[in-house]
């Protein structure tokens, strides 16, 4: 698989998105926090499910393969 040295791993892109849902969670952003951190959860969500369906292709491929 190739990965770009720019991007990030499922479990670092997931760990991300936890901090940002914790510091939502604090309730004590500002407006402009606020939508950054909404935009760049919406971001990290995208590539999560992006990266899962790879994993998944890239599993059915291997399950192909094999037969």
């Amino acid at each position: 698989m190739n990965k770009k040295k720019d991007e990030p791993g499922y479990d670092e892109t997931l760990k991300r998105l936890e901090m940002i849902v914790a510091k939502l969670e604090e309730e004590d952003q500002g407006m402009d926090e606020l939508t950054q951190l909404v935009k760049e959860a919406s971001q990290l969500v995208k590539v999560c499910k992006k990266k899962l369906k790879m994993t998944e292709e890239e599993i059915k491929q291997a399950f192909l393969d094999e037969d």
